[in-house]
């Protein structure tokens, strides 16, 4: 079955843009697509995921002490209406649905799409002798859908950030461009009121709406006490940072039952290249359930080792909410016991002593911030390798840039922001000197006080094993955010703590033979874990040669 996946004219109000998308070439494509595909959303949800979702939504279902005489369901972004006809079809292949009547409620910006999902429907409960009532509602589902304790609703929401592309626009007048971000910026404003634990964490000027979040708090918020959600969405939500307060509202009021993981090469959905994850919810926490089931499947679509999940509030507190769907699977327990320490976000504060992550030089337009010399060396992401320099700067910052930056007075900790799930290790990062300019392509982490000893440390911790496999297990993009980073717990330590890790890290940025391996095993170590739980840690890192992992596991090491 195929289910229309829609984009931001799926998206209600949104849809009023789509009066500027008909003024642009069909010819202008960026990312594979069309402005016009992007507004109106012509995106489909394949078989193998809408049929997989449709039998977890019915086994939860089946689970109540009766079924109804009649079952509502719905849909707030139908589409096409195939969702909803997965369900029924399923429905007709179990002998408890036999007498079921139907009561369908589909729901849509696109009339036209509206009239086929009716259409498809209505004529696949005719060939099954099924009994349905339809209620069709044309409009913004964001704003004005109906939906009231229903039993069933099954969806695939806009994915869309509400926040204008300079591609999206290249084509259009000034004129049509500034009323098309205006129209954005209103409708942002709009859904951040209504669904104000679906707005990133920390988004700025209201321009963090994730219409994916919104969809989910509305489809969750229309069940009825015991209703079922069945819901397909970008496997970034279960892991990064500004859903944090829509997953902590979430998995507070109900319970995730199933959470089927897709990853980027199985290209689901035409010239979207990203994760997605299906999950079934069974609403109420009455008789909370605290473990649900992790289905990864492969890139061929075929089904991976299923994992339990530990859904108890003490373990979704200390991994900060997040779902681990891709890297990890099978490491709750390693993921508690890393957990059981500081999070990094606790070490920052604005006292002399205080941790201080953020990024120095907008790289936009770098040309007019440099100039040959080496007052302010600049460095960026290419330039950095672990614990090293590939590239010595040559260019340096204007003095007028430099001297407002107050990290520069210090040496600080930094690693590359793109690092891809492909390559063996995505910390990739050094210490660089006092005066140094990083750009924006590296994230930068340093003390206050400029604390040398301490400032080791943070690296040996930071560029470890232990740390990254936290990291990997939450990071879903080819990006190394801030925000996971803060989300990730390292050991407190003694002053004699400190400098003990501190002169194992200076061994290793002077390339001493086997420093690396010591550092390594001493990092596993003051994070609790034994041996045997770094080897499973380390089998997650299926890059690194087998000599290497080897050598971390000698026991001369432990």
């Amino acid at each position: 079955m195929y289910d229309c996946f829609p984009s931001l004219a799926d998206a209600g109000g949104v849809g009023a843009t789509a009066s500027h998308a008909a003024a642009v070439p069909a010819t202008h494509v960026y990312a594979g697509k069309t402005l016009e595909e992007r507004i109106t959303g012509r995106f489909y949800t394949p078989g193998i995921v809408a049929d997989d979702l449709a039998r977890r939504m019915l086994d939860t279902f089946e689970r109540r002490s009766s079924i109804p005489d009649t079952i509502s369901i719905s849909d707030p972004f139908c589409g096409d209406g195939r969702l909803i006809a997965a369900v029924i079809m399923e429905s007709a292949r179990r002998s408890r649905f036999e007498n079921v009547k139907w009561f369908v409620h589909l729901a849509d910006v696109d009339g036209q799409a509206l009239h086929v999902a009716r259409t498809l429907v209505r004529d696949l409960a005719t060939s099954l002798d099924l009994a349905v009532t339809f209620r069709i509602e044309c409009g913004d589902s964001f704003l004005d859908y109906t939906g009231h304790d229903v039993d069933l609703i099954i969806t695939n929401p806009p994915w869309e950030l509400l926040k204008p592309d300079t591609r999206e626009v290249v084509s259009l007048t000034p004129l049509a461009a500034d009323a098309y971000r205006l129209r954005l910026r209103q409708m942002s404003d709009r859904l951040d009121q209504k669904y104000p634990e679906a707005r990133g964490d920390g988004a700025w000027g209201g321009w963090g709406t994730n219409l994916a979040r919104c969809g989910w708090y509305l489809s969750l918020d229309s069940l009825s006490r015991e209703g079922i959600l069945g819901i397909i969405l970008p496997a970034t939500i279960m892991g990064d940072q500004s859903s944090l307060p829509m997953r902590r509202s979430v998995f507070g009021r109900a319970d995730l039952i199933d959470l089927a993981a897709f990853p980027s090469e199985a290209r689901l959905f035409d010239r979207v290249d990203q994760p997605v994850v299906a999950a079934t919810f069974a609403n109420g926490k009455d008789a909370r359930r605290e473990t649900a089931t992790l289905r990864p499947h492969l890139a061929d679509g075929t089904l991976g080792d299923t994992h339990p999940l530990d859904m108890s509030e003490g373990a979704l507190a200390r991994r900060d909410f997040a779902i681990p769907v891709g890297f990890g699977l099978g490491c709750d327990a390693i993921l508690s016991t890393l957990a059981q320490h500081s999070f990094v976000r606790s070490l920052e504060g604005a006292g002399s002593r205080d941790l201080w992550l953020g990024r120095e030089l907008d790289e936009t337009r770098i040309i007019e911030k440099v100039r040959t010399g080496s007052a302010f060396p600049f460095v960026k992401g290419r330039m950095i390798a672990r614990h090293g320099v590939v590239e010595t700067p040559d260019r340096s910052v204007h003095r007028h840039l430099a001297v407002g930056l107050h990290s520069i007075a210090h040496e600080r900790v930094v690693w590359r922001d793109v690092a891809r799930a492909s390559q063996e290790r995505r910390m990739i990062g050094t210490i660089i000197p006092k005066g140094w300019v990083a750009g924006n392509s590296l994230h930068v982490a340093c003390y206050r006080d400029g604390d040398p000893v301490r400032t080791r440390s943070l690296h040996g911790l930071l560029s470890s094993f232990a740390f990254e496999f936290q990291v990997r297990a939450r990071s879903t993009t080819g990006h190394m955010s801030l925000g996971i980073i803060r989300a990730a717990a390292i050991p407190e330590l003694t002053s004699v703590g400190h400098t003990r890790l501190a002169k194992l890290v200076d061994r290793v940025l002077n390339g001493e033979r086997g420093a690396l391996d010591m550092l390594e095993v001493r990092v596993a170590k003051l994070f609790g874990l034994d041996r045997n739980a770094f080897s499973t840690l380390l089998d997650q890192f299926v890059k690194t040669p087998s000599d290497r992992k080897d050598a971390l596991l000698s026991p001369k090491l432990w």
